[in-house]
């Protein structure tokens, strides 16, 4: 009688209106964790997807580019730059936004990677893209790369575990140019100055930074500090 009692009044004081609270409750962490493990379902679904798109991207890239694993001279200046304007930037010259421009590979970034000429969104869903309002890598000037950080196969994933005296390569059809950083810094996207003419021969990254924000950019530094010929069919 006590307890039955104690259940009514805990009846006519509003008591029944704890399991309704808790139903409530129970509901909108249900419909919540829906919600949130949709969104990270389709987040997942869509970098998977751009991947899949990258990877495919760069097997055109590298189909194009037969010279791309052709060997280094042992032997020849330090910077052979020897029929340049008739070879590279002829090549550059000649060739359509979207193509092969080239090939990076850097040990700090875990980066091998062909790089595309042009920047637009079509260009860096197939890989790093050579920024066309930039020198390219020659005697001087400033050549400017940039590249995705965590879509379309994330080439520069790893841009902010680079650090000064790390080597970056490049490979043209005719040659390795060989670069030397010198700095990294973080500035705003509008600070395209980053990517400026030099009459020094360099070489700038550029990636959005932090990872899943175009807030600002991470940008790389480097000098030229040798070129090489490719031995093959192209760099002969």
């Amino acid at each position: 009688m006590g307890r039955s009692g104690i259940l009514i009044a805990g009846s006519e004081n509003g008591g029944s209106d704890i399991p309704a609270r808790s139903r409530s409750r129970g509901t909108f962490t249900a419909v919540l964790g829906d919600v949130l493990l949709g969104m990270s379902t389709g987040l997942l679904a869509y970098y998977a997807l751009t991947a899949l798109v990258g990877g495919g991207g760069q097997a055109g890239l590298r189909a194009e580019a037969e010279w791309a694993g052709a060997p280094v001279a042992e032997a020849g200046p330090l910077l052979d730059f020897e029929g340049w304007a008739e070879e590279d930037r002829a090549y550059w010259d000649s060739l359509q936004a979207g193509g092969a421009f080239g090939r990076i590979v850097c040990e700090a970034m875990g980066l091998d990677a062909m790089v595309v000429k042009g920047s637009e969104p079509a260009d860096l869903r197939r890989g790093p893209g050579w920024v066309e309002w930039t020198d390219p890598p020659g005697p001087t000037g400033n050549a400017g790369i940039a590249g995705h950080r965590t879509t379309y196969g994330a080439p520069f994933r790893r841009i902010d575990d680079v650090r000064e005296g790390d080597v970056i390569e490049f490979y043209s059809p005719f040659r390795r140019y060989r670069y030397r950083v010198e700095r990294t810094e973080v500035v705003p996207p509008s600070r395209g100055s980053v990517m400026a003419h030099t009459e020094e021969p360099r070489l700038t990254l550029s990636a959005c930074h932090p990872p899943f924000s175009a807030r600002s950019r991470f940008i790389v530094h480097s000098r030229l500090v040798e070129v090489s010929r490719l031995v093959g069919e192209e760099g002969s």
